[in-house]
Order: structure tokens, then sequence, then C-alpha cells
């Protein structure tokens, strides 16, 4: 098992923050990063797709991180260094972001190495259903190997600091064409769709690259 953060940063959307960001990433990155001994790496992208719609204008990030254990990820947010980043960011902010803690089956490193990853998020209301969609990415990751081999990458589990349930999972796929491909139809089409059966379905497509991390 793993610990994964998924976190929606809430960033200004004009040209002129998001140029300041990008621009000042270099310097305030680092805040969350070293030193972070909890944090086994950290990837960071941009929404491209939600549900289907082009939203990569909106300029919407994405952050991934995984942590040793539970643990470290509350004693880092509990932190001064924390406290230091988001003085440094708020300015670029228009609220602060909801954090959302996965216990996952596998380590991301493999699917989040990909260029581009889906992620797929079931808000269920009650425990059968998630266990139902639990079981469901557990067909839907042996299908995928069955089907694509190393094309694909795929952990999944359920949220741990949320107030309401929510199972995710992460695809990361060596081409986009894949993505495409899988999400369309075909052999991975009906357990698609099946999680929908479970509760409020949000799948999104992530541009993505891996965040530098000091040596151990």
């Amino acid at each position: 098992m793993a610990v994964i953060e998924l976190i929606f940063p809430k960033f200004k959307p004009d040209q002129a923050s998001i140029d300041e960001l990008e621009r000042e990433w270099p310097i305030i990155s680092p805040k969350l990063t070293n030193p972070n001994p909890g944090l086994l790496s950290a990837f960071r992208g941009w929404i491209l797709t939600e549900n289907g719609r082009n939203v990569r204008e909106e300029n919407r990030a994405f952050l991934l991180f995984e942590w040793n254990t539970v643990e470290s990820f509350h004693a880092f947010f509990a932190s001064e260094q924390f406290a230091g980043f988001v003085v440094a960011i708020k300015h670029l902010v228009t609220e602060p972001s909801k954090l959302q803690l996965c216990e996952v089956s596998l380590s991301p490193k493999n699917a989040a190495s990909a260029s581009s990853i889906e992620i797929l998020r079931v808000t269920v209301p009650s425990a059968e259903n998630a266990d139902g969609a639990l079981k469901t990415w557990e067909e839907i990751s042996q299908k995928a190997k069955e089907k694509y081999g190393n094309k694909v990458a795929i952990t999944y589990g359920r949220s741990q600091n949320l107030e309401e349930v929510v199972v995710a999972g992460i695809i990361g796929w060596s081409g986009s064409e894949d993505c495409i491909l899988a999400t369309g139809g075909g052999v991975l089409g009906d357990s698609f769709e099946s999680l929908k059966t479970f509760g409020e379905l949000s799948h999104i497509t992530v541009g993505i690259g891996a965040m530098e991390l000091p040596p151990l």
C-alpha cells in the first residue's frame, strides 16, 4: 500500500498571475520539498480535460504527492515550513486548497511518470458502494494489464481525510492516444461505465511532470 495526496490548487487563472507563478515556482516549490523526509515523490501538472471537456485554457493546476506515512502528511502541514509556503503563495491563490489523502494499492511513481495521466474519482454514499468501486478498480487494473501491458500503470484506493468517502484511481499511459482509446470504449469501456453506478464520477486528464526532490 501507498499514501498519496491529490491537490487541486485554486490559483488565480489570469495570465499575469500564471506567468508570475511559473517565474517564481522554482523559488516557492522548495518550501514544500526541501527538507521534507516524509515525501517520497512529487508531481505537478495542469488539468487538460474534465469529463470530456477541454479545460486547459482555464489554467487549473494539479499536484500529486506520495508520503511514507499518513503521520508525515499531517506533521508537515502543521509545520512552520508549510506555513512559510502558504505565505509565499497566498497572493496567487483564490482560496485554500482541499487536500485529498488516499491510501492506494501501489506507489503512483510508474503511473505519474507518464506524460499524461487520467484520474477518476467516485464520491460514494456508503461503505458498500466503496467496496464495489474498489472491486471495479481491481477489474480495470487487470483488464488494462492484459490489453495494454507496459503501456499502462494503475494505482487506486480510498480517501482517508475527507468527510465524504471517495474512491480514486490514477492511470498513467505511455501515449495520449492510448488514453483516448481506452476511455472511449473497448475492453475497459464497461468497467469505466460501471464506476458511475457507485456514486458521482469525476474524470480528468492531466499533463504532468516530476518535481525535483533533494537526495535522501
